[in-house]
């Protein structure tokens, strides 16, 4: 989204435009490198997220939460008009909120320790936090080539998120009080909500049913399209595999939780200073 916008906006000059493509090769060199061994350890050792402690049940709960999503969202899609205000991703969002403590209890009422579920004592929190800084940084060349070509596909016709329509506005402004309420749940609020639902319940109930390959296709997909834009769609799908991978090569959903609070701050501190620079289109 910022990315192609900044490149059509602000040319650089070729003195200072190519030690950044240079900087942005490298990085994506590191990047297949690193990403290779993390996939070369997961086939190696096998996945670390553990998909045992989840049985029939789980995959009732899982598969019915996937219809109702799956359904909103193709109301919303077919049906633009008789959905107003995006009521399609409003029941989208009620959706999310409602499952989580109803997984929760579900969890908790059937014995299943959290720690073990979701491997919080795999990782420490120093550590999550690092690897997830790493991990994000490598993949910022490839979120950046895949926006430019979705922007270029949908040649401007792509619309922005709700939310960084209102980000933008906000900065442009300077509602301070917004911008922090919107930092507050992009950075901390959706990343914790979002990975415990995909990454720590969907997939490994998912990946016991039908293995980890359909079951991280399948999240993946529906991760990108809970959040309705064109443009983000490719870029949100490939964020979400690199997500579900991290989870598998290190068996802690603290490090996917980082990875995606990093981004999404990353995202809107681009937002942020592309406004403010007067880049915006």
């Amino acid at each position: 989204m910022t990315v192609a916008t900044i490149a059509k906006e602000i040319p650089l000059p070729i003195e200072q435009a190519l030690p950044i493509y240079i900087a942005g090769l490298l990085l994506l060199y590191a990047c297949v490198i690193v990403y290779r061994r993390l996939l070369r350890g997961i086939r190696l050792r096998g996945g670390q997220v553990r998909s045992d402690l989840f049985g029939l049940p789980d995959l009732f709960v899982v598969g019915l939460f996937i219809v109702m999503m799956t359904l909103a969202l193709a109301v919303q899609w077919l049906f633009p008009k008789m959905t107003p205000d995006g009521a399609g991703l409003q029941i989208v969002s009620s959706v999310l909120f409602v499952s989580m403590p109803v997984i929760l209890a579900l969890i908790i009422a059937r014995g299943i320790s959290l720690p073990a579920a979701f491997g919080l004592r795999r990782v420490g929190p120093f550590r999550a936090i690092g690897v997830a800084a790493v991990l994000i940084v490598l993949l910022l060349p490839v979120i950046m080539i895949i926006t430019a070509i979705a922007y270029q596909i949908l040649d401007g016709r792509a619309e922005q998120q709700e939310m960084v329509m209102k980000f933008r506005e906000a900065a442009k402004a300077g509602k301070q009080e917004v911008i922090w309420q919107v930092t507050l749940t992009a950075a901390l609020i959706a990343p914790f909500i979002e990975e415990f639902l995909f990454r720590g319940y969907f997939y490994p109930v998912l990946k016991r049913a039908a293995g980890p390959v359909p079951a991280a296709i399948v999240i993946s997909l529906l991760f990108g399209a809970i959040h309705y834009n064109a443009a983000g769609f490719p870029v949100l799908t490939v964020l979400a595999l690199a997500l579900t991978l991290a989870y598998e090569w290190s068996g802690s959903i603290l490090v996917p939780i980082f990875m995606h609070a990093f981004f999404n701050t990353t995202m809107l501190a681009l937002i942020w200073w592309q406004t403010r620079s007067g880049a915006t289109p």
